[in-house]
């Protein structure tokens, strides 16, 4: 079980929290600053101490980051939840929307994995070209390759901006 083997009890403390969930200490600094926990109680001398609740919450937001959702929409499922509501068919919704783009990403990367592959198919004729003026005729004479999806903004910056 590695790193998460720590037993889970309430009032446990950041650096505890942090080394069971394999998270940073900021990470949950982060996450009260942002709002997505709410501020944990203090102890006399004035450290954080999570209840389960909240280390239940953290696990939670970061299981909807691994599935490609960002933060805000996060904060919103969790004000959904808050506020007696399901979120589940926004969440449905959200993932839909990162499936396309995954799959548009996938369609761009083929397609210049495939031109990719055409032009290192045509390398050995061009690598032996004395045709090279500076570096490398492979690079050279290349013609353009779509790079589609390639050099694209990451999904989560990608939608964020759309947002």
């Amino acid at each position: 079980m590695g790193t998460n083997s720590t037993l889970i009890r309430d009032g446990m403390l950041a650096g505890d929290v942090a080394r069971t969930l394999g998270i940073g200490v900021q990470t949950l600094h982060y996450y009260e600053r942002e709002g997505l926990i709410p501020p944990p109680a203090r102890s006399d001398s004035g450290y954080r101490l999570y209840t389960t609740e909240l280390i239940d919450r953290v696990r939670f937001i970061r299981k909807a980051q691994a599935l490609g959702l960002p933060l805000d929409e996060v904060k919103n499922i969790l004000r959904l939840t808050m506020e007696g509501a399901s979120p589940c068919g926004r969440v449905q919704a959200a993932l839909t929307e990162i499936l396309r783009e995954v799959n548009e990403r996938l369609r761009g990367l083929e397609s210049f994995r495939d031109d990719l592959a055409a032009l290192v198919a045509h390398a050995p004729t061009l690598s032996d070209s004395s045709a090279s003026r500076h570096v490398c005729a492979i690079v050279e004479e290349a013609t353009p390759i779509r790079r589609a999806g390639v050099t694209a903004t990451p999904l989560k910056a990608r939608r964020n901006r759309t947002r």
